[in-house]
């Protein structure tokens, strides 16, 4: 378990040919920050709000968007944990041979409104601009946003998870490696999803890709890896790309949160 006042800090980072330090801690009302709002964020916020105060930075206006990820999930019944009934209608959920179809972006959404009313801090819109020691803790310096929040956090454990958004010129966190514990472990590789009418799917022209996704709302999504390999004749309802874990498994609600806990597993 994590404990509150760490002298000195202890840093270790996930890489694929290195071993993972364990370390046991003991938790004393920690103050925790959480950099990006992806659903390892707020997985990860979930569990450790109940051992102090949470804080999770996102630079987008919202949580989960613009979409980048494939809505999926193989079982549903993961949701009953986070969601209502009425919640995981809105998810639009669909069979399919690569898992059930859902909406990714419903997914985030109600994601952030279970750890929002948990009593996780959640700040849109705000960019981390450095980190500095300071005795046993570390103080985390913001951008400010029109919610008149603080700039200044300090933290007993940083976490850092990984953007998926590959935008040119798109603005960063400012992140000391040697200050955080960084989430990520896995390969990423660019991949791109185009949402189509599934009355249009399959068309004979399209290439076959690597995920296919049907909701019940009419739509499906397919996804390959690298750039757009084929347009539909009548185009993409929506598109996105960003950078995912290159195995093809790990692209669903139930492998984040496996991961997740694998991780919390780690540090305990």
């Amino acid at each position: 378990m994590l404990m509150k006042k760490i002298a000195p800090i202890v840093v270790f980072a996930f890489h694929p040919v290195q071993s993972l330090l364990l370390i046991s801690f003991r938790v004393i009302d920690m103050d925790v920050c959480i950099i990006g709002g992806s659903l390892e964020a707020l997985l990860l916020a979930l569990h450790y709000q109940e051992k102090g105060t949470v804080s999770i930075f996102e630079i987008d206006a919202e949580l989960g968007l613009p979409i980048s990820h494939p809505g999926r999930v193989l079982n549903p019944s993961v949701f009953n944990q986070y969601f209502s009934t009425h919640q995981i209608e809105f998810l639009k959920l669909s069979s399919n041979p690569d898992g059930w179809g859902c909406r990714w972006e419903w997914v985030m959404k109600h994601m952030t409104s279970v750890a929002a009313s948990k009593g996780v801090n959640i700040y849109p819109r705000t960019r981390v601009l450095g980190m500095v020691q300071q005795g046993e803790t570390i103080r985390v310096s913001t951008t400010k946003n029109e919610r008149h929040q603080p700039t200044e956090f300090d933290a007993d454990l940083i976490i850092s998870t990984r953007e998926t958004l590959g935008k040119p010129g798109r603005l960063q966190h400012v992140v000391d490696e040697s200050l955080v514990i960084s989430f990520t472990n896995q390969e990423y590789v660019q991949w791109f999803g185009g949402t189509l009418l599934t009355l249009h799917h399959p068309h004979p022209s399209m290439p076959t890709p690597a995920l296919t996704l049907s909701r019940s709302d009419g739509q499906t999504e397919v996804w390959w890896k690298g750039k757009c390999p084929w347009n539909p004749p009548t185009g993409y309802l929506e598109t996105c790309s960003g950078f995912l874990p290159s195995i093809v498994d790990d692209l669903s609600f139930d492998a984040i949160a496996q991961r997740v806990d694998d991780f919390i597993h780690s540090l305990e």
